[in-house]
Order: structure tokens, then sequence, then C-alpha cells
């Protein structure tokens, strides 16, 4: 589906997009194009040659890897203006499997013609520099929370990222992924994620209610958080 002027000042709500002219943004989007993706869509699969980086317009897409005994792990989870592969560029091939948790719409953009891009601005450079290097940050900070912290905190850490900021206490969060999709995406097995649960509900800490959960003592919930157990 081509790209409409409605399309084009969503995308420039992205940072990495914000530098560009009028101009060099709707060449980027005339070489763009929104995709729509069934649930559980797949994307690209790990080792395809990269053409297209994205942006999510709407939905949720993970990221995830195949390991050898056939145990999905999800890498990461890109949301609404969320870009994922972009680095991909680079390397030529995707490293990752991707795709749609949820219905969901990305909006397609072309590897080469956004380099070409890259050539004649030194500030986009410096802008994707900048958006792979929070990425990286947050890689070396969840490989910390791996091999660091137990389940526990993991979970813990996972339901407080979710309060919405301001709120100071008794919030009610929706998680927006399956259950199983988050036991992966905190390296617990999903047995695992439902005993940590049930510990958290006996301890007076949650309540749950389907896919929302009211976090009841935040400041428990940050002590397992901040110490191991």
């Amino acid at each position: 589906m081509a790209l409409t002027q409605q399309h084009i000042e969503q995308i420039r709500q992205c940072t990495l997009f914000a530098p560009l002219t009028d101009a060099e943004l709707n060449q980027v989007a005339s070489r763009g194009y929104l995709v729509e993706l069934n649930a559980g869509q797949t994307i690209f699969s790990q080792g395809e040659s990269c053409h297209q980086f994205y942006l999510v317009q709407r939905g949720m897409i993970k990221l995830y890897r195949i390991s050898v005994d056939g145990t999905e792990k999800v890498m990461y989870l890109a949301g609404t203006n969320q870009l994922f592969a972009e680095a991909a560029m680079f390397a030529g091939k995707y490293p990752l499997h991707a795709a749609a948790i949820e219905a969901s719409t990305v909006f397609a953009f072309d590897c080469k013609d956004f380099m070409a891009q890259m050539r004649n601005s030194v500030e986009l450079c410096f802008r994707l520099m900048a958006n792979m290097s929070q990425r990286l940050d947050g890689m070396i900070n969840e490989i910390d929370r791996l091999t660091l912290h137990s389940g526990t905190q993991r979970l813990a850490e996972y339901l407080l990222e979710q309060v919405p900021e301001g709120v100071m206490q008794s919030p009610c969060i929706r998680l927006l992924v399956p259950k199983l999709v988050i036991a992966s995406r905190l390296g617990i097995q999903p047995e695992t994620f439902s005993r940590i649960m049930a510990r958290l509900r006996s301890a007076g800490l949650i309540e749950t209610h389907n896919d929302t959960i009211l976090l009841k003592d935040l400041g428990a919930l940050r002590c397992l958080a901040a110490c191991p157990g």
C-alpha cells in the first residue's frame, strides 16, 4: 500500500526521520510502503538478505531466534513508532526472525535508498548511530539482567516498567503481549513465570484479572527488583 501524506506525518514523528527536509522525507516515503500483517505472520527470517527496514505504525512485532532444540527466544519487542532491522541494512542479512504478535501494520523502507540519503546528511547518520547506540545499551542491560538477576527480579522489573509515568501507587497495567512471549523475553520458562506470578499474588503484591494486573505494593516490587530472591 502506497503512503499518504498522513502516513508521512506519522513517519516524521520518529526521531530518526526528524532531521529530514520535506523533500528528503518525501523521497524516503516514495520508496516506502505499508505492510498489513496478520497475527503470527512472518516478516523476515534469520539469514535472509536485508532489503527493507521497518517502523511499526500499530501493533507489536517480536524479533527472535530459534535455539537448536527448537525453543523460541524473544530478543526484542517493537511497538508503535519503534524501528526494527535498521542495523541489518549494513550487515546485508537479517540476524533474527521477525513476526507480528497481533494484527499489525508496519512501514517498510528501502535500505539502498535510505543509505543514499545518509551519504548526503551527516545529521541523519548521527541520528541513526544514536538510535543503534541506544539499542546496544538496552541489549547490554538485558545481558546484565539475564546473567545477574533472578527470574523474580526480572519479572518484577518488567511489571514496574509497564507503570505509566507519573502514577505513584496501585497502578493497573495491561499486558500487551502474551505471557509466553513475556516469559521468553525475560529468559524464564512458562511454568516458572506462572509460579512467580502465583507467589506475587500470595504475597499480596499483585492481583491478576486475565491480562490486567493490579500492582498493589510498588515499594515491595521495587525491593524485589533490586534484591536477589
